[in-house]
């Protein structure tokens, strides 16, 4: 699980540090508070682990393409600096923390993982020589000496590393982004086959009977005219294309379909209320959480409802898993981002003496 969080020169963000994270984690702000590039800077540090996501899409492009084309990588730098590395830190608990860079100019992989006496044994460094800090490349399973600028490959470092770290490398492997850009197509090719290998469907049926189609019998690859398939509701007397389904649903078995494969990992959900009847909301954030529960999932959602926080919160309450709200404000000339975490008695008062706890910037 990640304990803490810290960004430096990424997107908006000069410096921004998160602490207490746990379980569920929910980000509350005005716009352009850089919740999403929350989001985007674990996505990142997740693409030194697997550089390709669940869809196939290579991660950092994703991560580029959400705000602007590929050619405009520099637009990752806070202000365009791009003679200052981004910086992204993780705390793991119990491991530690580790420090991640993106160069402008990498030597190889666009995200590295810094290597101190910190993280590797001091002899390391002392029995072959190395200069500290060391730069490891996973994919290219490499090290890159700054100092010297020479890459060489250390078998002892690699090997003490992932077999410290193991846990570390599997959970990042499975980050999972679930944003506006998911669309029920991309869930069609890449997600209901493996579903559907693994019966999961029925679970996804469940989530639609409960909620938004109470005569679903089924859900099943449906032939198009075109000589495609289409995921399609079985119904008593016909069958409904996902696609001609309302937004509400379209969207819940697009989110609920990308979590039920995911375990032991962190999943980065932005704006879940989005076309979302709160009794929706309430069945889709108790399908997330239940799963976060049973498959040791940590969520990062950012909203700007404050009924999904009272839901969440409720939920968690009665499934035992950590809750948190983190409230983010954004000095724009600086950059710098302060977090402060919401108490649930503060959100509670809040609402009484009638405030919105996303509101606390007028304060």
């Amino acid at each position: 699980m990640i304990e803490s969080l810290r960004i430096r020169n990424l997107r908006g963000i000069r410096e921004c540090s998160i602490n207490g994270l746990t379980d569920v984690n929910v980000l509350v702000g005005r716009n352009g508070v850089s919740k999403s590039t929350v989001f985007e800077a674990i996505y990142l540090v997740s693409s030194w682990a697997e550089s390709h996501n669940h869809l196939g899409r290579d991660k950092v492009d994703y991560v580029v393409a959400r705000r602007a084309s590929r050619r405009n990588w520099d637009a990752l730098w806070f202000a365009k600096n791009v003679e200052e590395d981004i910086e992204i830190t993780l705390g793991f608990k119990p491991l530690g923390m580790l420090r991640f860079k993106i160069p402008y100019s990498s030597p190889s992989s666009p995200v590295l993982l810094e290597l101190t006496r910190e993280v590797i044994a001091s002899e390391l460094f002392e029995e072959y020589s190395l200069t500290e800090p060391l730069y490891y490349d996973l994919h290219q399973d490499r090290l890159w000496d700054p100092k010297t600028r020479t890459t060489y490959i250390r078998p002892e470092v690699r090997d003490y590393f992932l077999s410290r770290f193991k846990i570390v490398v599997e959970f990042l492997r499975g980050v999972m982004f679930i944003d506006s850009r998911l669309s029920i197509t991309n869930v069609e090719l890449t997600i209901w086959p493996k579903l559907l290998d693994r019966r999961l469907d029925k679970k996804i049926v469940e989530l639609i009977r409960e909620e938004y189609e109470p005569d679903v019998e089924g859900i099943m690859f449906k032939p198009t005219r075109e000589g495609g398939f289409v995921l399609a509701l079985t119904l008593a007397n016909t069958t409904v294309e996902v696609d001609a389904l309302g937004d509400g649903a379209r969207t819940a078995i697009t989110l609920a379909s990308t979590l039920a494969l995911a375990s032991n990992t962190a999943i980065l959900i932005e704006d879940p209320e989005v076309h979302q009847h709160p009794g929706g909301l309430a069945t889709l954030m108790r399908f997330a959480l239940k799963l976060a529960k049973d498959r040791g999932l940590q969520l990062f959602i950012s909203t700007h409802s404050v009924e999904l926080v009272n839901i969440v919160r409720r939920i968690c309450e009665e499934l035992g898993l950590g809750f948190r709200v983190f409230f983010m404000e954004r000095d724009y000339s600086s950059g710098v981002v302060d977090v402060r975490v919401l108490e649930s008695l503060d959100v509670d008062v809040l609402q009484k003496i009638g405030l919105d706890p996303r509101m606390l910037y007028v304060i």
